[in-house]
C-alpha cells in the first residue's frame, strides 16, 4: 500500500505472472492417452495413467541425455540433477554437450509412441 504523507492508500497490485509453457512431455502424454481412446474412461484412472506416462517419459529423456554424454559429462549431469539444477540450466547444459539433442528426443518418444499405441501406431 502506498503510505505518503498526504496520500490515499492504495492497494498495490501484485506484477503479472506469465504463463507457464505447457510441458512438451505433458502434452504429449495427453496426446497418447487421446490417441489410445482412454479420455472416455474414468477421471482418476485417466489421471493414474497419465502419472505413470509422465514417469515413464521422464525416465526416458533422462536417459536419452546420460547416452549421448560422455563419462565426465554424465556425472556433472548428475550432479545438477542432485543439486536441484532449474529446468534452464539444465537445458542450457544439455544443449552445450548434446547438439543433436532434439534428433535423439524425437526418436526416443517416436518409438516410445509405437510402443504404447502398438507397432502398427
Amino acid at each position: 500500500m502506498d503510505t505518503t504523507p498526504g496520500t490515499a492508500a492504495q492497494p498495490t497490485t501484485p506484477a503479472p505472472t506469465p504463463p507457464t509453457s505447457p510441458n512438451p512431455l505433458e502434452s504429449f502424454a495427453t496426446s497418447l492417452l487421446h490417441d489410445k481412446g482412454a479420455m472416455s474412461l474414468d477421471l482418476d484412472l485417466v489421471t493414474g495413467m497419465k502419472e505413470d506416462i509422465m514417469s515413464r517419459l521422464e525416465a526416458l529423456s533422462t536417459q536419452v541425455v546420460l547416452d549421448a554424454l560422455t563419462e565426465q559429462d554424465a556425472a556433472e549431469f548428475e550432479r545438477l540433477l542432485d543439486n536441484k539444477a532449474t529446468e534452464a540450466e539444465l537445458q542450457k547444459f544439455t544443449a552445450e554437450r548434446i547438439p543433436d539433442l532434439g534428433l535423439r528426443m524425437t526418436e526416443a518418444l517416436t518409438r516410445f509412441r509405437r510402443t504404447y499405441l502398438g507397432a502398427d501406431a
